[in-house]
């Protein structure tokens, strides 16, 4: 669904040919062999943050200025590290079952957690074949996710740490339909139609999961992503609410410390309320955990170990 939307942005509201170069484009693309030009469509296509050409989306995290095999040796130990992380988080919920809501948020956002781990190990592998391969530079790869400590409000949390893989078309919605109603670039209405557009667009295209599991689960994920833009839209009002009691002028550093903190909590708090919406197609499915992860270290290696030291510590005491 994600390359389908794509796909729609490129061909429908762009002109690639005519819009797009790469920093290391030396002719026109239509200049290139066939298979060149083919190379250079499917690079434009699947960059989805557009790493390099002229429509980078914004906030992409400083680009790796790091010698080849250093790269792939750094990017390979970051995706053991998301690895074991997804692992960790699997067995946590293949051995709890939630009983009440507070649990269900708890598993919930276990899920997401293991989702976005998931999409790291596959972009910091891919990046590390490629690299070693030699078909890609390391300044290619910048780092799949900004820096978790932009995430101190929903709205940073989505527009600077996480959504970027999708912000190009996301983003390329929410500006058309501002053209379409006639909106001015800037204003409070232009900016909050893309807000819902781009969130509508991303519900719309992780349903395309849902289907691929029942056609009768497609839009269970929706209501997470529209609810994402109304926590921003009170996020944004308690803000500017804020901002008139406190005043905007210079803010000591305690004071923004302490506010970054209340950040961090409030977005936590929200991502665990809001989660259990992302993952309802798991009871609707009958309730079956999928298996993230293929293969378990610790299920295979440090398990067996922990119960052969309880096992141990068992005969242990009852000798004594």
């Amino acid at each position: 669904m994600s390359l389908l939307l794509n796909t729609v942005h490129l061909v429908w509201f762009t002109d690639p040919l005519t819009e797009f170069r790469h920093e290391r484009d030396m002719v026109h693309p239509l200049a290139l062999p066939f298979y060149r030009r083919v190379f250079w469509a499917q690079c434009l296509l699947f960059d989805l943050r557009g790493v390099g050409w002229n429509c980078q989306v914004a906030y992409v995290p400083q680009r790796p200025t790091e010698p080849r095999w250093q790269f792939v040796r750094l990017r390979t130990i970051r995706a053991l590290w998301w690895y074991l992380l997804a692992d960790v988080l699997q067995q946590c919920l293949t051995h709890f079952w939630p009983h009440n809501n507070i649990e269900h948020c708890i598993v919930g956002l276990a899920r997401f957690g293991i989702v976005i781990a998931a999409l790291a190990v596959q972009y910091f592998l891919s990046a590390a074949v490629t690299v070693a391969l030699g078909i890609y530079d390391p300044r290619d790869w910048p780092d799949v996710y900004g820096r978790w400590s932009d995430a101190y409000t929903v709205r940073r949390f989505w527009g600077r740490v996480y959504h970027q893989n999708i912000r190009r078309f996301t983003t390329s919605f929410g500006k058309r339909a501002c053209r379409l109603f006639g909106l001015r670039p800037g204003t409070w209405a232009s900016s909050y139609t893309q807000l819902y557009i781009g969130f509508a667009a991303s519900g719309l295209m992780h349903c395309g999961g849902d289907l691929a599991l029942r056609s009768s689960l497609f839009g269970t994920s929706f209501t997470f992503y529209i609810a994402q833009a109304v926590a921003i839209s009170l996020e944004d009002a308690a803000t500017a609410i804020s901002c008139k009691i406190i005043g905007s002028g210079k803010v000591n550093r305690h004071r923004q410390y302490l506010a970054r903190l209340v950040g961090y909590v409030w977005v936590v708090a929200w991502l665990t309320l809001s989660s259990p919406w992302l993952c309802r197609w798991v009871g609707a499915s009958g309730g079956t955990e999928p298996q993230y992860v293929p293969f378990s270290l610790i299920e295979k290696l440090v398990m067996p170990m922990l119960a052969d030291a309880s096992l141990a510590t068992t005969q242990s005491s009852s000798k004594d």
